[in-house]
């Protein structure tokens, strides 16, 4: 769908949004409905990276067919080591060794 500028000799311009097949030199007005002219202006093109393009066409596609992914892809690399947590540290702690806090523990079942 391509936007179009149209003048009307009574009223102002206005925008039409139609097909490029269904063009036509006159339209008519939606104010008074005269027929107005169409105006030439320079077609807006944008000039972006092709990594953009990639990037817009792939979530085009995948907002109509999800990709579902079991496992991770192959060139992305492992985690190193298990992550930081304030309360364990870099590891997990056994509870049975971890320092009483000033909460009491949970009952266990």
């Amino acid at each position: 769908m391509a936007t179009y500028l149209f003048r009307c000799p009574d009223c102002s311009v206005f925008e039409v949004v139609q097909p490029m097949a269904a063009l036509r030199p006159t339209s008519p007005c939606p104010a008074c409905g005269a027929d107005a002219a169409r105006v030439y202006t320079a077609p807006a093109l944008a000039t972006v990276p092709t990594g953009t393009h990639r990037a817009i066409d792939a979530a085009d596609a995948s907002a109509e067919t999800p990709q579902v992914v079991r496992s991770i892809p192959n060139g992305a690399p492992r985690p190193r080591s298990r992550r930081w947590s304030p309360v364990t540290g870099p590891a997990p702690v056994n509870a049975a060794r971890r320092p009483a806090g000033p909460h009491p523990s949970l009952p266990r079942w």
